[in-house]
């Protein structure tokens, strides 16, 4: 018989990324799941790279300041701005059989998502999006967030309740601080025991693998909210093993209890379902597997997938070619906490390399063919039904005379381009219906951001913002502006001092406010500062300076724990360093204020008995500025006490 292929739908696959093991050779540091090959690893030496403690550590995140005076193309900002767009990447649920979660225990896994999620991180080759002008543009970094369906808020209220039961709940924050806080903790000892492994690596750069991992994972994990729609489902994975006694029946099943489930009124179940056929390459016939899947898209369409996985358990043992699974780069706190507090063995868990190239086929397939045409297809029907009337002038006198008349039509009905621009929102349950053009129109901004049209994002978020206020919907209100300032940014246009204070500054100030005093969520005011304010950093310059007040305004607002609190002190001397200045004497240079934050952080290291970093703050601000100043290493200045304080200090490298 000829061979079958891999994947029904030719699709090419890349090398995979994971590390190729045999029995004699174990990797001391995984690669992520979606690396790009590299050549075998050295047997692990005693000095150890400085980021290796970092699950999943994006490579080079700290790019050079870029010319505030000159437009940035969008894919050659800094890789923070890449670290952004893949923490707001289109989710994608999974719907899974028994048998199906069943097969993924057998091969050491928890869940059909515990084995999926680490290919998601990022998509293997090249995806091309499509903008509203039918511009292409190719993505590297291309990323999908596997979910379980069970992360969805429910609500089991009926139709025939009063009113007073649908009033909100209390919002849930947009990530933990007290997690975030105990994993900074542990970063900062292990950062600094294997920094004193590495001489030749520099204070900033541990400074710069801990605060871009605090960043990542302050993104990681954000609730489902009704204000933004970044953690609904854009798709549905419905997924069963060819051990199922009656396949057609439980896809059909797996399809109508998604379809029924209890969701909020803000959430839509309109969203792209790609059914899965995992074929059991052990104990399966494969003949009977693929006349099965062309049954399948006989009775579903062209969005599915087969993918051949063996389901024994690889191991140490495995004759075959096995690779190390990495957790996946984009893992919660609380997850993080509990992965490095287990033991190490525990946490090892190998795959054959055949089924590495399997389901990278099945994540590219997933992406290129069906979630990326599904979205942008969603954006073009949204964009000319809905937002491209409301640009107009018509639109802007229909809109202007419903605000004056006062109109309190609720519905979107059928989807019409000219809709209430008040009276959607519900400030009962503080949210908008799913069908409402503001509702909507959200989705087509989240999604602009997701397939990175930066343009078409800030315009749309820019003119929702208009609608959120006048319907006081303040939570929606400082969300659009949140976006609306990470987008302008993202777009790389030009960002003058003018632009920076009259557009930037009241959208990130409005939505600091809202986020803060009007809605209680502090979280997702801080995730507006950290955000913007990196993203500005990476312009250089004059906006550099402007991420540096931003922080400060996290700080005295006390946004965030003690030890983020420390570490954000620090980063405003990172914003104030990246300022070089012209000439060779460097003038417009801040390297006073950076070395001035660096000791004001030292301080609050010390306060919080984190001497080892203190000294290398103390260190770093002493060769920049004051070893050249006599009179600031005097009794009663505070570099000598600080200094004083941490001289006898010896690293404890029993710290766990």
């Amino acid at each position: 018989m000829a061979s079958i292929p891999t994947s029904l739908s030719e699709t090419s696959v890349p090398d995979s990324g994971f590390t190729g093991l045999d029995r004699s050779r174990i990797l001391a540091h995984p690669q992520s799941a979606t690396d790009t090959p590299t050549s075998p690893s050295p047997a692990p030496s005693l000095s150890l790279s400085l980021s290796s403690f970092l699950i999943g550590h994006p490579a080079a995140l700290s790019g050079g300041p870029a010319s505030p005076s000159n437009a940035v193309s969008p894919s050659h900002l800094s890789a923070i701005a890449s670290l952004v767009a893949q923490s707001f990447a289109p989710r994608v649920s999974i719907f899974a059989s028994n048998d199906a979660n069943e097969f993924a225990r057998d091969k050491g896994f928890a869940s059909v998502i515990d084995l999926f999620r680490p290919f998601g991180d990022v998509v293997p080759g090249p995806v091309v999006v499509r903008d509203t002008q039918g511009i292409s543009t190719t993505l590297d970094d291309f990323g999908i967030r596997f979910t379980s369906s069970a992360l969805f808020p429910s609500t089991q209220t009926s139709h025939q309740q009063s009113p007073t039961k649908l009033r909100k709940e209390p919002a849930a924050p947009c990530f933990d601080l007290q997690d975030l806080d105990t994993l900074l903790d542990i970063y900062l000892d292990k950062g600094m025991r294997y920094f004193v492994t590495d001489l030749n690596a520099p204070p900033t750069t541990l400074h710069d693998d801990l605060y871009y991992k605090f960043l990542q994972r302050l993104l990681a994990s954000p609730p489902v909210s009704a204000h933004e729609s970044f953690s609904h489902p854009v798709a549905g994975i419905i997924a069963i093993s060819s051990r199922n006694p009656q396949p057609i029946e439980t896809l059909s099943s797996l399809y109508k209890a998604g379809n029924d489930a209890s969701v909020p009124s803000y959430m839509s179940k309109d969203y792209l379902r790609y059914y899965v056929l995992v074929h059991d390459e052990d104990h399966s016939d494969l003949e009977r597997s693929i006349a099965l899947f062309e049954r399948m898209k006989r009775h579903f369409g062209i969005h599915c997938h087969m993918v051949r996985l063996r389901s024994i358990k690889a191991d140490l043992s495995s004759s075959e070619p096995i690779a190390q699974l990495p957790p996946s780069q984009w893992i919660s706190a609380a997850e993080e906490i509990a992965l490095l507090k287990s033991p190490p063995e525990s946490a090892e868990r190998y795959i054959f390399e055949s089924d590495v190239q399997h389901m990278r086929a099945f994540a590219q397939e997933l992406v290129v063919k069906s979630l990326v045409p599904f979205m942008e297809r969603c954006i073009a029907t949204w964009n000319d039904q809905i937002a491209a009337s409301r640009r107009g002038l018509t639109g802007r006198f229909f809109s202007a005379s419903r605000r004056l008349l006062g109109s309190n039509n609720r519905g979107l009905g059928s989807g019409t381009a000219h809709s209430a621009t008040s009276g959607n929102y519900d400030p009962i349950t503080g949210s908008y219906g799913f069908m409402t053009a503001e509702s909507q129109m959200r989705k087509l901004a989240d999604y602009a951001f997701m397939l990175r049209d930066w343009k078409l994002a800030h315009s749309t978020y820019d003119l929702l913002r208009k609608d959120f206020l006048n319907d006081k919907a303040w939570k929606y209100h400082a969300g659009s502006q949140e976006m609306a300032a990470a987008s302008l940014i993202l777009s790389g246009m030009p960002l003058s001092s003018k632009t920076r204070a009259d557009t930037l500054e009241p959208l990130l100030d409005s939505a600091t406010y809202s986020y803060i005093s009007r809605c209680s969520q502090p979280t997702y005011a801080l995730r507006t500062i950290l955000i913007s304010s990196e993203l500005l950093r990476s312009r250089g310059g004059g906006a550099a300076d402007d991420a540096a007040r931003w922080l400060m305004k996290a700080i005295s607002e006390k946004l965030m724990g003690n030890l983020a609190h420390a570490l954000i002190i620090e980063r405003v001397s990172a914003c104030y360093s990246i300022r070089k200045g012209v000439g060779s004497q460097g003038w417009g240079n801040r390297r006073r204020k950076a070395a001035f934050w660096q000791l004001v952080a030292a301080k609050e290291w010390v306060s919080l008995d984190k001497k080892q970093h203190a000294r290398l703050c103390l260190d770093e601000a002493g060769e920049n500025v004051y070893d050249a100043l006599d009179w600031t290493d005097e009794p009663g200045q505070l570099l000598f006490e600080l200094r004083h304080s941490t001289e006898s200090m010896v690293y404890d490298s029993s710290v766990s």
